[in-house]
């Protein structure tokens, strides 16, 4: 059993998950209300706005599903406000796009919005260690990514979350002018990122960025096949339902010759022992951290992914329990 003891020595991202866990209740979501479709118009080209992308669904207030937040997406008349505040031709700025209604209705599950914002504070203001204990690894990975990008370069990151990334954005080996889309289930992180986005600079004008955080899951990306210049994902492949397709849609989103940086925490490769314990608390896991797994082998996954190259790594944290197996890397469509 997982003692009070044990649980004590749990710090930085694990004590944040123990914690999660006793904040979030038995129930993670809450069942789907019967929805009424109804057209939305038309809107702006800077935005990616088709005709009727938009969906506008009726429900009770506590039901919200992934597909929802296309408004604050830009998918709806000039909502996302980019191209007001930035002034940016429609031709620099990738188009969104609708994904297939049937992977949506499986993946785009609906959400609890008070857990959501429970999670999401929690997420922003308790991964402040763990993300200074990766700083450096992650430094590494972004450098070369970044470095490697023309300038005006799409970059989709996949589980955006409250943007904890954002100061590798805004460094100086960023190239400017980039076309940053985020994409995230969980519509109550927009407000962190977009103020994480301010601190970090991605925003400054001298930069010429662009920020659109899209209201969607990773195994139905809003984007054309060969639209991006590069895909950001890191601690996201272990929460999403199908690893394989998620890792299969950053795939297809990419240019040839586009790179995927990935940062997971996975499980242990170097110690049996620690390894059934994660096996042991995944499902508990599943229901308490946004469907969080403890227990995949996610460099494995992306292997099997259809890259022309993987270049990835494992490497183990010393402070962060059931976090501390991870893999990073880039690989290379």
């Amino acid at each position: 059993p997982y003692t009070m003891s044990r649980r004590r020595t749990a710090v930085g991202a694990g004590a944040l998950l123990l914690a999660l866990w006793a904040a979030a209740g038995p129930a993670w979501t809450v069942p789907r209300q019967q929805r009424t479709e109804a057209a939305s118009p038309s809107g702006c080209a800077p935005c990616g706005l088709q005709g009727s992308l938009g969906q506008s669904k009726g429900r009770d207030s506590e039901d919200v599903s992934r597909s929802d937040l296309l408004r604050s997406a830009g998918f709806l008349a000039c909502a996302c406000g980019v191209c007001a505040a930035l002034g940016k031709p429609a031709s620099a700025m990738v188009q969104l796009v609708k994904p297939p209604e049937e992977r949506t209705t499986k993946f785009d599950k609906p959400r609890n919005k008070a857990v959501d914002a429970a999670f999401a504070n929690g997420m922003n203001f308790g991964m402040k260690d763990y993300e200074a204990a990766v700083a450096d690894n992650k430094r590494k990975h972004f450098d070369k990514l970044l470095k490697s990008l023309p300038s005006g370069a799409t970059v989709v990151e996949v589980g955006m979350g409250s943007f904890p990334n954002a100061p590798y954005f805004g460094s100086a080996a960023a190239p400017e002018g980039m076309d940053i889309v985020g994409v995230d289930p969980n519509d109550a992180m927009e407000k962190f990122a977009r103020e994480n986005a301010k601190a970090a600079g991605v925003l400054d004008a001298a930069k010429k960025n662009s920020l659109r955080i899209v209201h969607g899951v990773a195994e139905a990306l809003p984007l054309d096949s060969g639209s991006a210049d590069a895909v950001v994902c890191t601690l996201t492949l272990c929460s999403v339902l199908d690893p394989d397709l998620a890792v299969a849609e950053i795939r297809r989103v990419l240019k040839p010759g586009g790179r995927f940086l990935f940062h997971e925490h996975v499980i242990s490769e170097t110690n049996e022992a620690f390894a059934d314990e994660q096996r042991y608390f995944s499902p508990m896991q599943v229901v308490r951290a946004d469907g969080c797994h403890l227990d995949r082998r996610t460099l494995e996954t992306i292997k099997k992914g259809g890259f022309s190259s993987v270049d990835g790594e494992y490497f183990e944290l010393k402070e962060f329990q059931f976090l501390n197996p991870t893999v990073a890397g880039i690989a290379t469509a």
